[in-house]
């Protein structure tokens, strides 16, 4: 509870949304890549929706092994310009659209401001920041990356429960008769992969990257007093969201060669994001989801 009374005091000092550029091109979403699950009740259960909270998580540091006989190498990055505002600004931008395209096909929206004052909220804990990006961070993937998790405002970083974040508000669906929904987006940049090869007398293994921006995937969790609906966005891995979305700079090399016996690379790299770039790939990516979710709202209703 003193940790969401301190948030609140502190999200007075509300964050811009972001604007997408003139160039930005649209994203569009292979349908093919979706699932739609429903447990209990879909989408179209209530004509009164609540989004309390959107989350987009983007990489922010990683690693990556490859090893080939004796021949080792490692590989480091770190990413400059993911930052709060900008991460946050994201989010709202994001949720602000999706509030207002489902305002505008006639559904009823809830916000975070018109329930933020109620007791179930008000006492949910949020995440723990992260002092070295002033956000929430987390790994995934099922590979050694860090993430910084944002919201459209320090107040809306609620912890997440193992059911889902939809799952903190499941009193306030029942009681008010209504659909919450929750989209989390993932994006990862750069990409950095290992490459070995070998030869009768020779085992090589290098690290190489490239400045991609990939969609990694959106849940979007949903829960009614019924049940939890729920649309998975799988990997867009060659739609890309950015296919450049900064630059790379090694940052530190080492080599230990011992002929025929080892071979140990290792380096660190920083990618500094071309803010336009990073943000518009976000940004096509969320618009392209916002408008998936009301088109499956709409058909749960017919």
């Amino acid at each position: 509870m003193k940790n969401r009374i301190a948030i609140l005091v502190a999200s007075v000092l509300s964050v811009s949304a972001l604007a997408q550029s003139p160039g930005m091109k649209p994203f569009e979403i292979n349908m093919d890549r979706v699932r739609v699950s429903s447990f209990g009740g879909n989408f179209g259960t209530t004509t009164t929706y609540l989004i309390p909270t959107l989350r987009v998580r983007a990489s922010v540091a990683g690693s990556v092994w490859a090893q080939k006989g004796g021949a080792k190498s490692h590989g480091k990055y770190w990413v400059n310009g993911a930052d709060h505002d900008v991460m946050q600004g994201l989010a709202k931008t994001l949720q602000d659209d999706l509030i207002t395209k489902m305002r505008a096909a006639g559904y009823t929206v809830l916000t975070y401001d018109d329930i933020k004052s109620d007791p179930e909220v008000a006492s949910l804990s949020a995440d723990k920041i992260d002092a070295r990006y002033g956000l929430p961070s987390s790994g995934g993937l099922g590979m050694p990356v860090t993430f910084v998790d944002a919201s459209p405002s320090d107040a809306q970083t609620f912890s997440t429960p193992i059911q889902g974040p939809a799952w903190s508000f499941r009193g306030i669906a029942k009681a008010r008769n209504l659909t919450v929904i929750v989209p989390e987006l993932t994006f990862t940049t750069p990409q950095m992969f290992g490459q070995t090869e070998s030869h009768a007398w020779e085992d090589k293994a290098g690290v190489s990257m490239n400045p991609t921006m990939i969609f990694e995937g959106a849940m979007v969790y949903g829960l009614t007093a019924k049940g939890g609906p729920a649309i998975q966005v799988q990997q867009h891995g060659k739609r890309t969201a950015a296919d450049v979305a900064g630059t790379i700079v090694k940052a530190a090399e080492n080599d230990l060669h011992v002929h025929n016996i080892m071979d140990f690379k290792s380096g660190d790299y920083v990618m500094a994001l071309d803010k336009t770039a990073f943000s518009d790939g976000i940004l096509r990516v969320g618009l392209a989801l916002n408008d998936l979710i009301v088109a499956q709202v709409k058909k749960d209703h017919h």
